[in-house]
């Protein structure tokens, strides 16, 4: 008997506390969740006093639709590389397990980076003027001058952006976020005292100059928190390096160029969206930013939080087991999908007073909150599709797949190409929004359909 009730009470002993542990591991990630939300939300605060500035000083003008068409260049050599060298970074690396590997595979790449950076001011410096007019025939000679001069100053924010991108795939293998969400609000900040202080004397080029200084500050940060970081590290005995770790960093590089080409997909729909958007009345491309940034305020504030933490643990998850891998995304992409229905269903009855609220003053003018209202009243039905896409992304990376989510780009490219051509001759803007929902839900789709397929053969 007593064996008996032996057997049972132990087994729920254990179960509960397996229960118990589980609360605990919930209660502190909702609590580590909630300190990223707040950097978050102090970044979109910042955000949006920036976009207010911009608003105020520069309204819907030609001037502002040269520099969002040129600022499209520099967030793919910069940014958009960043992002991908990030996520080949913590994809290789973050599986081993040990901070010391995380230093030592990070000056190859570094050295490489170097000499990409050298390629692609190089390849700019010459071609740029002719990409710009081959992208942009209805700009006017005056806009060309200008594109051409904001790209060469812009190359500079280029090697900021595309480092600092590198060494915060490094952060985050590291277990440090905290850096990675400040950055937008460091680069607001620099962007917004530029265009108050220095807008009436340099135009738009108040605009570069706060770019510039803000991507400096925020690759600053970043290796300073690394050299701080690397102090802990080197107290601790030197492991031996893994062959994965030790010498093969073009394992990395190949890794990156393959997600790089993705962004290079993503970066020429951007382009063909702004191409597309020239052609309708001047302030149009202007227009589509301002209405593109309100739908960002919910990615930023939630699904940037979730798929940041997330990304470590799903590669370390996938590569143990890949179902139990995909069994931890279905809560997260429950509660996305819950939240950015209910985020679209109050923007789309508020949209005119939300654009009306945040951005009229200045030169930023009544009619052009009208055309930023009927652009966000589309677009920001693309919110679910691109809430659960970066998830879905993240899963394809952890299984080292790269070329799913290419897939799922180029469909969306010829989306946007072939309905934004269809319907903007008659639909205006809100057929070229349409068309960029429509490519949302097809990267999706696409995207979530290889994925399951890939995880059904493993």
């Amino acid at each position: 008997m007593a064996l008996f009730m032996r057997s049972v009470v132990w087994p729920a002993r254990l179960r509960g506390a397996m229960v118990l542990e589980t609360l605990r591991e919930f209660a502190r990630s909702a609590r580590t969740l909630s300190g990223y939300s707040l950097l978050t939300g102090l970044g979109l605060l910042l955000g949006l006093a920036r976009e207010l500035a911009v608003a105020s000083a520069f309204g819907l003008s030609p001037q502002l639709d040269v520099f969002v068409a040129v600022l499209t260049i520099q967030l793919f050599f910069g940014a958009q590389v960043g992002n991908a060298l990030e996520t080949a970074f913590i994809s290789r690396v973050a599986s081993e397990g040990k901070a010391l590997i995380v230093y030592r595979s990070l000056w190859p790449a570094i050295y490489g980076l170097a000499l990409v950076h050298v390629g692609i001011i190089g390849c700019l410096a010459v071609t740029g003027s002719f990409l710009l007019d081959t992208i942009f025939p209805s700009f006017d000679r005056g806009q060309l001058e200008l594109a051409s001069h904001t790209l060469h100053a812009l190359f500079l924010p280029i090697i900021f952006a595309s480092t600092a991108g590198l060494l915060r795939g490094a952060l985050a293998v590291l277990g440090s976020f905290a850096p990675g969400f400040l950055a937008g609000s460091i680069v607001s900040c620099c962007t917004i005292v530029s265009v108050l202080f220095f807008a009436a004397s340099l135009g738009i080029d108040a605009l570069t100059l706060g770019v510039s200084i803000g991507n400096l500050g925020v690759l600053t940060l970043f290796a300073g928190r690394l050299v701080v970081l690397k102090r802990d590290v080197v107290s601790v005995t030197s492991p031996a390096l893994s062959p994965s770790a030790n010498g093969s960093w073009f394992v990395l590089w190949g890794a990156a160029t393959t997600v790089l080409i993705g962004e290079l997909v993503y970066a020429g729909m951007a382009l063909t969206e702004r191409s597309l958007a020239s052609r309708l009345p001047p302030g149009s491309i202007g227009a589509f930013f301002y209405a593109s940034t309100i739908v960002s305020v919910p990615l930023s504030l939630i699904v940037r939080p979730v798929t940041t933490m997330l990304f470590p643990r799903m590669v370390k998850m996938f590569k143990e087991d890949v179902r139990a891998g995909l069994r931890i995304l279905r809560v997260p992409i429950a509660a996305l999908v819950t939240a950015s229905i209910v985020v679209v269903l109050l923007v789309s009855l508020l949209t005119e007073p939300i654009v009306q609220t945040v951005f009229v003053r200045g030169r930023f003018s009544l009619d052009h909150a009208k055309l930023t209202a009927s652009i966000l009243s589309v677009t920001i039905f693309a919110l679910p599709f691109m809430s659960v896409g970066q998830l879905i992304r993240n899963g394809c990376y952890s299984l080292s797949d790269y070329r799913s989510p290419i897939v799922g780009l180029v469909v969306q490219w010829m989306m946007v190409i072939g309905l934004g051509t269809l319907l903007l001759p008659r639909y205006g803007a809100r057929g070229l929004a349409a068309a960029l929902v429509s490519g949302e839900a097809a990267v999706l789709g696409v995207t979530g359909f290889l994925l399951m397929r890939q995880v059904s053969r493993s």
